[in-house]
């Protein structure tokens, strides 16, 4: 079409046609936006009800065997003599095809002394003999009081470092882990429980009791 060819009539008939074209699209598009819009609310209704009954069923059955298991720890540690102190259980079925864990996650946390464990710790490496075996001994011990990059202290590294200087008997040294070890403050953060199971090919499995497992 050329629009040379238009009269003034046509071209204003033309340029009205466009334009009701242009407000039909305008509205299809906003009255997709609006079901789009009521779409997402009434799925966020609907999936937020499901999903905190879930939630509250999965708080009421984890109450539950918590409670069970407090009974069997406590009879466990009355009939074996012992004290259970660990932050975690397992149990494991006669037959091995299922076993459940179940404790408390704990974030490792220090007071402000450890720093002066550590302190007395590096004291004791300046006495040392430089040599290669205590150059040795100093870049072992130096990994093992060596802060994690969210500056906090592995509990394992440290009983690592009480066995070496258990070895070493230095008094000095000695104090220093004492010190680190009367600092230990974990952080209990929530309970969980997790389970294993064998399938019926004798595959090891882990229940999946998290949505994200799925």
């Amino acid at each position: 079409m050329d629009l040379k060819n238009l009269t003034a009539e046509e071209r204003a008939q033309l340029k009205a046609q466009l334009e009701e074209e242009e407000r039909q699209e305008a509205i299809a598009v906003q009255e997709q936006k609006e079901a789009y819009l009521k779409m997402k609310d009434d799925f966020c209704v609907k999936n937020f009800e499901k999903l905190q009954e879930l939630s509250k069923e999965m708080q009421r059955i984890k109450g539950e065997i918590f409670a069970d298991a407090e009974a069997l720890i406590k009879m466990k540690d009355e009939l074996f003599n012992v004290k259970t102190d660990r932050q975690s259980n397992s149990f494991t079925h006669e037959s091995g095809k299922f076993s459940i864990t179940l404790g408390n996650r704990v974030n490792e946390g220090w007071d402000d002394t450890c720093d002066q464990g550590i302190e007395k710790v590096k004291e004791f490496l300046k006495t040392l003999a430089k040599d290669d075996n205590s150059a040795a001994l100093v870049e072992t011990i130096m990994r093992l009081i060596a802060k994690n990059n969210k500056g906090v202290l592995k509990a394992s590294k440290v009983l690592e470092l009480e066995k070496l200087a258990n070895k070493i008997q230095a008094p000095e040294l000695l104090e220093g882990i004492q010190i680190i070890k009367d600092s230990y403050r974990p952080k209990p953060t929530c309970q969980f429980i997790s389970v294993a199971f064998k399938d019926e090919n004798g595959n090891d499995l882990v229940l999946p009791l998290s949505l994200s497992q799925c």
